[in-house]
């Protein structure tokens, strides 16, 4: 008689199994915790990737890793200007902030050198999708916000011309590090107002896990105009 497909289904398991591990052998998947940093985890690739960025345990501490840097290890990165807020972590830049001064804004966007976004690697979808998030972390003294118009060349304005924006909103996990503020005008169209709306709903895509948040924080750095 022909033998059960049914048999089958023990070796298939494991092959699944298997496959699933960072290494051959492997008796399971390995956790956070088990590495000493950041850097480490991404040469293993055996920790869950929880926002499907390609990136693994981005809580951990440096030496820090990129995807596309294949795991090798990088500097620790300075904190300067990127204050701990507590229990999100130290900012994470999406980019080098290379000037501080003669910024010029592109349209409704930030130069990148001067504004390349970032975001508290601890401000997770339990922590940004609970009403009043925004509210418990925002801190962004006169002192910052004069500093921004300062770095953009911008001496005196209206009221309502400008506003002092976070280009990640803080309801995507983003900071309130000067690399992740910029003068945006409200007019002409798109500006801040506009903004707004594509924050609220790039913040309900992410809470109804649509699309990954680590995904829609780059995009929205990048040019914030293309989220839809």
């Amino acid at each position: 008689m022909p033998r059960s497909p049914r048999l089958a289904l023990p070796l298939l398991t494991s092959i699944v199994v298997a496959a699933g591990l960072g290494s051959a052998g492997d008796a399971r998947a390995a956790t956070c915790a088990d590495y000493p940093n950041q850097a480490a985890a991404q040469r293993a690739k055996d920790t869950r990737d929880a926002d499907g960025d390609g990136i693994y345990c981005e809580s951990l501490p440096c030496p820090c890793s990129t995807a596309t840097a294949g795991g090798s290890a990088s500097p620790r990165p300075s904190t300067s200007g990127r204050r701990r807020v507590l229990g999100l972590g130290v900012p994470v830049l999406l980019g080098p902030r290379r000037k501080r001064t003669g910024c010029r804004a592109r349209g409704p966007l930030p130069e990148p050198d001067c504004s390349p976004g970032a975001y508290y690697p601890k401000a997770t979808l339990a922590k940004i999708c609970v009403t009043g998030y925004t509210a418990r972390v925002r801190r962004v003294s006169s002192a910052t916000q004069q500093k921004v118009y300062a770095a953009y060349g911008i001496g005196r304005h209206l009221e309502g011309q400008y506003e002092i924006d976070h280009l990640v909103p803080l309801e995507l996990g983003g900071s309130n590090s000067i690399a992740n503020l910029f003068p945006e005008a409200a007019r002409p169209r798109p500006g801040y107002h506009e903004k707004d709306q594509v924050e609220n709903a790039a913040h309900d895509t992410a809470c109804a896990r649509r699309r990954p948040l680590r995904a829609l924080q780059r995009q929205i750095a990048r040019d914030w105009t293309t989220l839809r």
